[in-house]
């Protein structure tokens, strides 16, 4: 497959394609299931479950360590059901965060599958840094800091990154800025165009998906 580029399709047809143990680390944030409005995803609880219960075995099988977010703290229950993470990240995003059950939703659990070997971190990071939603023209972008927090402490130099769920190319950026290779799949040829143009001030190739 050919690096630092997106693919515009399903991150299940480029998965497809990978071999075994072919990315050294995934870090994304897929759709949480909360009715965001979707450039081309219905972004329903019913179609969230679905989409997990086939993404957690394919970045299993592709990557030796995946780093995504549990998306609602309500998901954890089905979460442990039935493909139960090997260790959760709390990622502090500030106060007052969200509005949630007794008031506040400060942290979220960040969901980990495997381990690189040799691998040491921490399980707790702050980014407070919130992007406000609609930036960049995507709907819920991360902040640049979330990603590189992620890819510095989980990942070494030249290796490659993958993000299943590309959006607006954070994680691209991120990794291009700590030295690694990165693939990602989007299925919105609108945000495959957001992330060609925020990434262009950085690479000199233009064929980027």
């Amino acid at each position: 497959m050919i690096v630092n580029k997106i693919y515009n399709e399903s991150c299940f047809e480029t998965m497809a394609k990978m071999p075994d143990n072919y990315v050294d680390l995934v870090v994304t944030d897929p759709p949480y299931g909360v009715d965001l409005e979707y450039d081309t995803y219905h972004d329903t609880k019913d179609n969230w479950e679905q989409m997990f219960l086939k993404l957690i075995p394919e970045l299993k099988r592709i990557s030796k360590m995946s780093i995504l977010p549990s998306c609602r703290i309500k998901a954890l229950p089905f979460i442990y059901q039935n493909h139960p993470p090997d260790w959760i990240i709390c990622w502090y995003k500030g106060s007052p965060g969200h509005s949630a059950y007794i008031g506040f939703n400060d942290w979220e659990p960040l969901l980990v599958y495997g381990k690189k070997e040799g691998l040491q971190m921490h399980d707790y990071f702050q980014c407070t840094n919130i992007e406000k939603m609609g930036n960049y023209g995507h709907p819920c972008p991360k902040p640049i800091k979330w990603s590189k927090w992620l890819i510095a402490k989980a990942s070494n130099e030249n290796d490659l990154i993958y993000d299943p769920f590309m959006g607006s190319g954070t994680t691209a950026i991120a990794a291009h800025e700590l030295k690694r290779n990165w693939i990602g799949s989007e299925l919105s040829e609108n945000y495959c165009n957001i992330a060609k143009k925020r990434l262009e001030p950085y690479l000199k190739q233009t064929n980027l998906f």
